[in-house]
């Protein structure tokens, strides 16, 4: 079977690049091409098209053309491939968080101002600044100890869930932050609210196993979210978990709900 080959010019289409780009990294050794044709004009291979796969992914990703050099793989093997996808996957999550964090600290910055609030600009700027670096997904198995990983293996094969699970309580983080430095009380509407609104959140993605929720606890996913900022975690954990308390005693919860919490807290 004769292998298919492809001009610059459909590589650059493919790709969303502009030919004379292909050509640079011709020129640089980072996507040298198969061959020539009889006409002098470049061609390339399927095993090209994975390369360039690499290029646009990471260049998406804002690396450098000099990591990028040293991140790609020439010619990989099936393991190597779906080794690859994976690390890019985790690349694309730590990405997404990102941009989860900067669209949920607006969307609170638009809420306060529109309540006629001042929103506080430099606690909600460190959130801008730190978390982005939230790559929770790729720690996620060092974190867990081997009951945890037991316990919870079973529940962490979709990612999409787990993804609206963190999402939802990285959100409601941040408002524990905000509700705080605005001197919202625990026991006040707003953060009632917000209380129910959390164990809605962890009871969606635990189906009110009091087990999971106590293992979940014990992950101290805050820890992994604001690594430089331990204090403003500490005290969004802290106001949540009075809210919390408050929440759990007025609505006759199942009644280790509230002690599982602040159990996972201590440890």
């Amino acid at each position: 079977m004769v292998e298919k080959k492809y001009t610059s010019g459909e590589i650059a289409s493919a790709a969303g690049l502009t030919i004379r780009a292909v050509q640079h990294y011709d020129n640089i050794g980072l996507l040298p091409s198969s061959g020539r044709t009889e006409s002098g004009r470049r061609y390339y291979t399927q095993d090209d098209l994975i390369r360039i796969e690499q290029i646009v992914l990471y260049k998406s990703l804002d690396f450098s053309l000099g990591q990028i050099k040293e991140q790609l793989l020439i010619k990989p093997n099936k393991n190597e491939l779906m080794e690859m996808f994976k690390n890019q996957r985790l690349l694309l999550l730590q990405k997404m968080e990102h941009l989860h964090t900067s669209f949920a600290t607006i969307g609170i910055m638009s809420d306060m101002i529109e309540a006629g609030k001042e929103p506080p600009f430099p606690i909600l700027l460190r959130f801008l600044n730190s978390l982005p670096g939230d790559d929770i997904f790729s720690k996620a198995t060092q974190m867990m100890t081997e009951e945890q990983r037991k316990m919870l293996s079973e529940h962490f094969q979709d990612i999409e869930p787990i993804q609206i699970f963190y999402h939802k309580w990285k959100e409601i983080l941040i408002e524990a932050t905000v509700l705080y430095y605005d001197g919202t009380l625990p026991d006040s509407i707003t953060a009632q609210d917000m209380a129910k609104r959390w164990w809605e959140t962890i009871l969606s993605f635990t189906g009110g196993n009091m087990e999971l929720i106590k293992q979940l606890s014990e992950l101290h996913l805050e820890n992994q979210m604001m690594e430089k900022n331990e204090e403003i975690m500490d005290t969004a954990s802290m106001f949540l978990e009075s809210a919390f308390e408050i929440y759990a005693s007025q609505n006759d919860l199942y009644p280790n709900a509230s002690e599982n919490h602040r159990k996972g807290k201590e440890e």
